[in-house]
């Protein structure tokens, strides 16, 4: 039987609603690594959001990073060099006036070899990436109140609030990444959030029906509390979870490679890495956060308080030596007590049925042939037929018991009594 299977019947069992110290303590250092990586040094947002100019140019002849910021100076931002054929140098940097502008062509014409009519350059103004990021903000708003009220309605509002904290929970940490390794934030960054978002969302509504099934049957009398019936549905779902996670990250895992280093595709890189830490992020926050955060809010219930109170006692009471019962001593026979039980007895007894007398008009022989039963049918008499050969010699029968005999009322005599009545 493979692992997954063991998993769902219960089988095999991973205490992970029990650990949840363990879990948020991992969760609590990630999230403060991510904190801090925010506030210093930051997010690097692109040219997108914060506005610039953005510079680029085919050499004709090697270029590396250091001539051109030699060249250009402090006001060159970001430059970068394009490992793909053919290759081509990026600089950007802030806003700048047309006589800055028309400088900086000149001069990376110069380093790349190149005329100044073949950089081209693009100018986003701050005002356009403000817009952007209004929007993208409201949009995370909105589609945060949309998660709260389908939850509340499809399951519960506590499970929804648990699936808001793990979904803020992947959001923070793959920001956290991005600020850590000073990854450009894009709006191919943007979608790779959102896209992050809805999958963290799907797998963690997964769990939560699994989590539902199994304590929907819970009453005061189970011997399940409420955190061991939602343990249960996280090891019945972690298989799938994972599964779905790896078949997930490695196309995204391969698509960050490709993209990074391989074709120097820096959209590709930022979608990448945002969709990676995002899946795994999720996968972690579905199995190890969502919920334990339900079970514990659950369980300050007053059911189901008083349903953990009543599983840990009857488990205390199992796992103590039961001490043995004494023999109950017999009771003294009062007097008179003999006498009364023997009529209770001779009461309880079925009657005897009463013995047939014998007819005392009948020999033995018609006796006997009366308690066997033959009866002959009634009419006139006739006189027996002589017949030569000697009769069989008749076999006695064995008289019935006592409680087999009938009584002889109203039959029809044999024919000898009528023979000697005549």
């Amino acid at each position: 039987m493979s692992l997954a299977s063991r998993l769902y019947h219960g089988e095999t069992s991973y205490d992970i609603v029990g650990r949840r110290r363990l879990w948020f303590s991992i969760s609590a250092v990630l999230l403060l690594i991510s904190i801090v990586s925010l506030i210093w040094p930051g997010l690097n947002f692109g040219i997108d959001f914060k506005g610039g100019a953005v510079f680029r140019v085919q050499p004709t002849q090697p270029v590396t990073e250091a001539k051109v910021r030699d060249a250009i100076g402090p006001v060159a931002e970001v430059v970068q060099i394009s490992q793909s054929q053919p290759v081509e140098v990026i600089v950007q940097t802030e806003v700048l006036e047309p006589a800055e502008v028309a400088s900086i062509r000149t001069e990376m014409a110069e380093v790349a070899g190149t005329e100044r009519n073949e950089v081209s350059t693009q100018t986003i103004g701050s005002k356009w990436g403000s817009t952007v990021s209004r929007k993208a903000l409201i949009a995370l708003l909105v589609f945060l109140v949309v998660v709260v009220v389908y939850v509340s309605l499809r399951m519960e509002f506590k499970m929804a609030v648990a699936a808001l904290v793990a979904l803020l929970h992947d959001l923070i940490i793959t920001a956290g990444i991005f600020a850590l390794l000073r990854f450009e934030v894009t709006p191919a960054s943007v979608i790779a959030l959102l896209t992050i978002l809805g999958y963290s969302l799907y797998d963690t509504v997964v769990v939560f029906d699994k989590v539902r099934e199994n304590t929907g049957t819970l009453t005061s009398m189970s011997r399940t509390t409420y955190s061991q019936a939602t343990n249960l549905a996280v090891n019945q779902t972690m298989m799938r979870s994972l599964n779905t996670s790896l078949a997930s990250l490695l196309p995204i895992l391969g698509l960050l490679l490709v993209g990074n280093y391989l074709l120097g595709a820096e959209t590709l890189k930022d979608l990448a890495l945002a969709l990676f830490v995002g899946v795994a992020a999720g996968a972690y926050s579905s199995i190890f956060i969502a919920p334990p955060i339900v079970a514990m809010w659950k369980e300050k219930e007053p059911r189901y308080a008083q349903l953990r109170a009543r599983v840990e006692r009857l488990a205390a009471q199992g796992g103590a030596e039961r001490p043995e019962r004494p023999e109950r001593p017999a009771r003294p026979v009062r007097a008179g007590g003999a006498a009364r039980d023997a009529r209770s007895r001779r009461a309880a007894a079925p009657p005897p049925e009463p013995e047939l007398a014998p007819d005392p008009e009948l020999p033995p022989d018609e006796e006997l042939e009366e308690v066997a039963g033959i009866e002959e049918p009634a009419g006139p008499a006739e006189e027996p037929a002589v017949v030569a050969q000697t009769p069989a010699r008749r076999q006695p029968q064995k008289p019935r018991p006592t409680q087999q005999r009938r009584k002889p009322s109203g039959r029809q005599q044999s024919r000898p009594a009528k023979r000697r009545r005549r």
